[in-house]
């Protein structure tokens, strides 16, 4: 381990570092704007424009990055989002917010393509499922350090977006002292997401809906709790406490599902995030309830796109790119992710603060009953469950090990007859290029 770690290790406190201060922002945008007394619904539109930036970033990023190199690509949308960062300090005007909301979501998500590419190109593919364990728990560590963050009295109300800009600029030193080489930038494919929902359409509507809640839950939900008087340090700890939720659920659910299958995980997610959220819309004044009830949210919401990710490699034979099937549910995830501050904020504006958790009872019960009409996968039929950070950019697809048959098999050797419960009601079948029409999975 230490070994493979350790060579790249200057690429974990780069994206360690820039976690803490993304974390921060993306909380500290809804807070301030919620206390300027601006709409929950202009609130979502501010927010939106976050991931909007990210669209963006899938479009021109690679081009920049390819042109002018990975350390000086960093140091350039590094600037970006201090400057966004900082500027929102010298005006209240939404609109322009809502401008600096894009140049932050560009710049975090073509960062993130800079530290997740170098990764990829200096892990090999017996360490890669390693390597993706350890990326996984410094993002969600990072990102939950960042919550705590709010802690910091801030009365002057520009402290905490100038502690913001510090860690991303503090990210810069790991990458411009590394002695890392600067890898090559491939053009980047993926499938289109009705071919793909042709061959997995669980695994679609599943991506979809983690990106509705997930993203929903960071734009919107320290709206909601400012809205309901709490003050930033209790935002901070009920934050922190979902992301601990995430990142500790990860791996049981990843060990129930590789032995229930992916529908059955999928469906209890789906029916643990929408009582959790029904218990938010009812009972949140009780604060030990608040607490608990967001942990649950966590733990559920959180799986939902490594599960898709499952679900597909489930579905779909070696004839079909694992790497074109991820990107493909990582944009579906993103769209989900830009409708959700809007829907969410329109919500909040017409049914008061708990519209946030109606719109996620609602979605999580959807999923529910929409994964009760497909068939589980016979388990010899299927991949395994491989946890990933639910914010990423299109080149972690090359971390999944999956890409590795002989991988694959390993992890399953290690499950035996005894642990598979219960037997599939029906096969899904695979699809192969050959046929002219997808069958239903």
């Amino acid at each position: 381990m230490r070994a493979t770690i350790f060579p790249i290790s200057s690429l974990f406190f780069a994206i360690a570092l820039l976690c803490v201060g993304y974390g921060l922002l993306m909380s500290l945008v809804g807070i301030r704007l919620q206390e300027f007394g601006v709409s929950s619904t202009l609130i979502g539109f501010v927010n939106a424009s976050f991931y909007l930036g990210g669209v963006l970033s899938l479009i021109s990023a690679l081009k920049i990055i390819s042109s002018i190199g990975h350390i000086r690509s960093f140091s350039v949308f590094a600037a970006i989002l201090t400057f966004a960062s900082l500027a929102h300090t010298l005006t209240d005007s939404v609109l322009v917010w809502a401008l600096f909301r894009i140049l932050s979501g560009y710049s975090l998500y073509s960062l993130l393509l800079i530290i997740e590419s170098w990764i990829n190109e200096k892990s090999s593919n017996k360490d890669r499922s390693q390597v993706l364990s350890i990326y996984t728990v410094v993002f969600y560590l990072a990102i939950t350090s960042g919550q705590l963050m709010l802690n910091i009295g801030d009365d002057l109300g520009f402290l905490l977006f100038i502690i913001s800009a510090m860690f991303v600029v503090v990210s810069l030193i790991p990458i411009a002292m590394t002695k890392i080489t600067e890898p090559k930038m491939n053009e980047i494919k993926s499938m289109s997401i009705p071919k793909l929902y042709g061959i997995a359409k669980l695994a679609i509507v599943t991506s979809l809906a983690g990106g509705l809640l997930v993203g929903g839950f960071f734009t919107m939900a320290p709206v909601y709790a400012k809205t309901m008087g709490l003050s930033n340090e209790a935002i901070s700890v009920f934050m922190s406490t979902t992301l601990l939720g995430a990142l500790i659920a990860q791996w049981p659910i990843g060990w129930v599902s590789d032995r229930l299958g992916r529908k059955i995980a999928i469906l209890a997610v789906a029916i643990i995030g929408g009582v959790a959220s029904c218990g938010l819309w009812l009972l949140s004044h009780q604060v030990v309830f608040l607490y608990s009830s967001f942990f649950v949210l966590g733990v559920a919401i959180f799986a939902l796109y490594p599960l898709s990710l499952a679900r597909a490699n489930d579905t779909t034979d070696e004839n079909v790119s694992a790497v074109e099937i991820n990107r493909t549910l990582l944009m579906t995830y993103g769209i989900g992710s830009f409708i959700a501050p809007v829907l969410i904020g329109i919500a909040m504006n017409t049914m008061g603060s708990e519209g946030m958790f109606i719109f996620s009872a609602a979605t999580s019960f959807a999923l529910a009953l929409y994964a009760l009409t497909k068939d589980r996968v016979p388990f010899e039929e299927r991949s395994v469950y491989v946890s990933m950070p639910s914010t990423s950019s299109t080149i972690l697809a090359e971390f999944d090990p999956r890409q590795d048959e002989e991988w694959v098999q390993e992890q399953k050797e290690n499950i035996s007859e005894e642990e598979v419960w219960g037997e599939p009601l029906a096969e899904e079948k695979t699809i192969n290029k050959e046929e002219e029409k997808p069958s239903t999975p």
